[in-house]
């Protein structure tokens, strides 16, 4: 099946992890980015419903008018991306992020926070990210929220990565055992292998 962000699988279980999880893998290393050009950072955001639609036509048509700046955008995105992986995969791993990960983490954060404004309603409060204009970084800011969301809301513990895709994923299982991304994809893939290996071994001794 050729890999579209139509079927790119969101088995993070958060924005944040959705995002990071934007290439095929991350063992040994990405092979396939989902995210070659800013309009697949708004396809995804489509997909991910973390922008609406009156924000995605406007940042849309401003990336037609302005593709240098979209491009610039766009290697940000990934920059970001990268960064966020780097935080999240040391904390699955159960250790300290690199400080230079953590300061780049804390200033995209306060930059972020500045476009956080609330309104008020009979419902109560409503958050709400960017300003009144069109900034192409709106497609981050869902993203550096939701990051900070999952590292002031839930356990360390429920933060894990694929061992064998490498991809991040929130582990929200009651018995929080989850060891797979998806366990029909790399868990039978996993399963599937140790099987042949076995039979290997087993034809071997004999």
């Amino acid at each position: 099946m050729m890999r579209t962000l139509d079927n790119l699988q969101m088995d993070g279980g958060c924005l944040v992890f959705n995002f990071v999880n934007t290439v095929n893998t991350r063992k040994p290393a990405p092979e396939f980015d989902y995210l070659e050009t800013f309009e697949d950072v708004l396809t995804w955001s489509a997909k991910a419903e973390s922008l609406d639609g009156k924000q995605l036509r406007a940042l849309s048509e401003y990336a037609v008018q302005e593709p240098d700046a979209a491009l610039a955008v766009l290697q940000d995105v990934i920059e970001a991306r990268e960064m966020l992986y780097g935080l999240f995969s040391a904390i699955a791993k159960g250790t300290p992020p690199d400080v230079t990960v953590t300061d780049a983490f804390n200033q995209r954060l306060s930059i972020a926070f500045q476009r956080i404004h609330l309104t008020f309603g009979p419902a109560g409060a409503e958050i709400h990210l960017g300003g009144k204009g069109v900034s192409l970084d709106e497609p981050l800011l869902p993203v550096l929220k939701s990051a900070f969301d999952i590292l002031t809301r839930d356990g360390f513990e429920r933060i894990k990565e694929c061992p064998r895709c490498g991809w991040l994923f929130l582990d929200t299982s009651k018995n929080g055992k989850r060891k797979w991304c998806d366990m029909n994809v790399c868990g039978s893939r996993e399963k599937s292998l140790e099987y042949y290996y076995r039979k290997t071994k087993a034809r071997h001794n004999t």
